[in-house]
């Protein structure tokens, strides 16, 4: 090849390569569409499962939630663990009433937007995560009863080809795997 030749397709290759992927912070509202919120409530229902807090059966629980968390996800994560503490058989008094503080320290809670371009097609996807420290306390003492940290992935992906874009799909990490979500809906 003549070297004018070469220059030309290692430009068109270097071109190429940079532009194929990126990654898109969500300035800092972990959850600005549907999917978004969808791809964050997954994670979190993923993470929640492999909380135990058997120690707040019969007992009156106050939930506090501090770290890395703003009003936009504050709520959601404060939910999230007030529905567990009452599967898990505790109630929910105000602070003055409660016996046990259970303490949400969210390591992380939101979501990025990435993509991916090819000659003929490409990738969107949105990736959430939802990790959690849980610290249970005596009230009155102070005193720590448990302790663990939860973690849960997903990610909603959709592809396009020759600028047809395709339906999309969730996905969960599960055992080191994703999983395909059927219904993001109705995922626990």
């Amino acid at each position: 090849m003549r070297f004018s030749q070469l220059m030309a397709l290692s430009a068109l290759l270097a071109v190429t390569l940079v532009n194929c992927s990126t990654t898109q912070k969500t300035e800092g509202q972990g959850m600005v569409s549907v999917i978004a919120q969808n791809v964050v409530r997954i994670a979190g229902a993923r993470a929640v499962r492999d909380l135990d807090l058997s120690e707040v059966k019969d007992r009156k629980v106050f939930v506090d939630v501090s770290g890395f968390v703003d009003d936009f996800n504050k709520g959601y994560i404060l939910n999230l663990i007030r529905n567990e503490v009452e599967a898990s058989g505790g109630t929910l008094p105000n602070r003055d009433q409660a016996e046990l503080l259970v303490e949400v320290a969210v390591n992380s809670a939101g979501n990025d937007r990435g993509n991916s371009d090819y000659f003929i097609g490409g990738a969107d996807r949105t990736e959430g995560g939802v990790d959690l420290t849980i610290t249970t306390r005596n009230l009155a003492t102070g005193e720590r009863v448990a302790r663990q940290t939860i973690r849960g992935q997903a990610k909603y992906q959709q592809g396009s080809l020759l600028g047809v874009t395709g339906s999309g799909a969730y996905f969960v990490m599960d055992g080191g795997d994703w999983d395909l979500v059927e219904d993001p809906a109705r995922y626990r």
